[in-house]
């Protein structure tokens, strides 16, 4: 199992004629997973049940190319609660500035912004978007992954999945490391 620092993908995209600001380029391209069809990413491992898809967009924003990237991709991984294998489908929309200049702050002060810059040294005949790709495709990814959000996980004793019938294990009984707290009793400062 791969944990992945770059993808084995090469992505380029042809830059738009400059100076015209009406002139938009496109590609759609598929990143067959290869010897990479299963990966391990933040603790969590992933199979790919499809390519990744990607649709690509670029246009000039005044000095700027500004493209947006659409990633989809279907994988499936254990679910972080039952162990069962879960579906995970990403469809997701990001946008890049491709700037020749560092990019000042805006004169209000926020530094929020609905895309990311990349700078770059020069123009050339295909930009290459392989790294916004992958930084793409990353950020699709679940922090945790649920086969629902009403997952019930494992019985802590018996280790049986709690979704379906109940496992049979009795719910009256405490942890031995527990019982000298059970007698305890907490005056509240208040009375």
């Amino acid at each position: 199992m791969a944990v992945l620092d770059r993808p084995p993908w090469k992505f380029e995209l042809e830059t738009p004629e400059t100076g015209n600001p009406d002139a938009e380029t496109s590609l759609r391209a598929d990143a067959p997973p290869g010897d990479l069809d299963k990966f391990r990413y933040g603790g969590q491992d992933f199979h790919f049940e499809s390519p990744i898809s990607v649709s690509a967009k670029a246009r000039w924003a005044d000095r700027d190319l500004e493209v947006s990237i659409k990633i989809s991709a279907v994988l499936s991984s254990p679910c972080s609660r039952c162990l069962e294998p879960s579906r995970i489908e990403i469809l997701e929309d990001f946008l890049y500035l491709y700037s020749l200049r560092d990019r000042e702050p805006s004169e209000d002060g926020s530094s929020e912004e609905d895309f990311r810059v990349v700078q770059v040294e020069s123009w050339r005949r295909f930009t290459d978007i392989t790294d916004q790709v992958w930084e793409s495709f990353i950020l699709s990814l679940p922090l945790k992954v649920l086969c629902s959000p009403g997952c019930r996980g494992l019985c802590p004793r018996c280790g049986r999945p709690l979704n379906g019938d109940e496992c049979g294990c009795s719910g009256d009984e405490t942890d031995p490391r527990m019982e000298k707290l059970a007698g305890l009793k907490i005056e509240d400062p208040s009375e």
